[in-house]
């Protein structure tokens, strides 16, 4: 089968990436020694951006952290709840309705964790609840064995599986069929009992990962804390302030590579659909929709899902460079 372009233009795509490089260039640490040593300009320009990364910089990453990862976690840790409760519903009483509301749960917990993609660092990366909830693509074999196996399928047995058997789309290919297509008569009994128990881990993972924001996680403080307190005394993790703005930087940045050269560009330059991620739910479009609001809710330092607004990188970025905080959120708007 032809693989058919999605309808969106992925020049503003690029803009968007090379917005967010330009980004990392105008934050990144330039001293003295690194200007050219016959322009006096240059190093006055840098001694001044190097003083511009200070107390207003601070406020950037407690609100990064308090009017955007924390919010977008909780909310993404209440739709993980209610696609948990919605799958339940469905294995306790199968109609088109309860298939309809758990494959509607299943979009909304992807919106709000699309959103989530340029801060996958921290806790998500290092303490494996990224790999937990969202490991693409599935391994055929490996879910073949557990629904052709008989032992008994719990919460806690779930939570021991490879990431490749649980998460968001293990539970999607079950739900929604290969091509969205699942009929509800086609659904095992043994699938039902998997969707049950994968809904349970899904749901306990996006909890412990908001958890690990507010209050902290395995001996380990709140990675609030951690982020915000950029700089102090005694923070290996970000010991300056230029430290915790590179990270969420460099976060955004690799979120929107990763739009432009794996999720869009791999299978076009493969032709083929099935390296698509979403294909299963045909959610593929949204999730990249999702992608682009999350980056601009980190640059504007917001979370609209939650009407929460703090200050975000665009306030240092229209101080040093004007043009191209505007050139950015143009690109923002042109890709949404």
């Amino acid at each position: 089968m032809p693989l058919t372009p999605p309808q969106i233009s992925r020049k503003p795509l690029f803009w968007v990436v090379l917005a967010a490089c330009c980004i990392a260039t105008a934050c990144s640490t330039t001293n003295t020694a690194q200007s050219p040593p016959s322009s006096s300009s240059a190093t006055t320009q840098s001694n001044a951006n190097i003083s511009q990364l200070g107390e207003s910089e601070r406020q950037i990453l407690s609100d990064f952290a308090d009017k955007v990862i924390i919010p977008t976690y909780e909310k993404f840790a209440g739709h993980a709840g209610a696609l948990s409760t919605a799958l339940e519903a469905l294995a306790q009483n199968p109609t088109p309705e309860t298939l309809k509301a758990a494959q509607n749960a299943w979009v909304t917990a992807r919106s709000s964790w699309e959103q989530s993609e340029c801060f996958a660092f921290g806790p998500a990366y290092s303490l494996g609840y990224d790999g937990q909830l969202d490991t693409w693509p599935i391994n055929d074999t490996d879910l073949k064995k557990v629904l052709d196996d008989t032992t008994a399928l719990t919460p806690e047995s779930v939570e021991k599986l490879q990431d490749s058997q649980k998460g968001f789309h293990v539970i999607e290919y079950i739900l929604f069929g290969d091509a969205k297509n699942k009929a509800l008569e086609t659904f095992t009994p043994r699938e039902y009992e998997y969707l049950q128990a994968l809904g349970k881990d899904f749901s306990r993972v996006a909890t412990a990962l908001a958890t690990s924001w507010k209050q902290g996680a395995d001996g380990q403080p709140a990675y609030r804390e951690v982020i915000a307190k950029a700089g102090e005394k005694d923070n290996s993790t970000y010991p300056t302030v230029q430290a915790g703005a590179e990270e969420i930087v460099n976060g955004m940045a690799d979120s929107l590579d990763e739009v432009a050269n794996e999720k869009l560009g791999a299978p076009f330059t493969e032709k083929d659909p099935k390296g698509l991620e979403s294909r299963f739910s045909q959610n593929t479009l949204a999730d990249i929709k999702h992608n682009l609001q999350g980056a601009k809710n980190v640059y504007l330092g917001s979370f609209p899902d939650a009407n929460t607004s703090g200050m975000g990188l665009n306030t240092h970025i229209a101080k040093v460079n004007p043009e191209l905080d505007t050139k950015l959120k143009s690109q923002f708007e042109a890709a949404s």
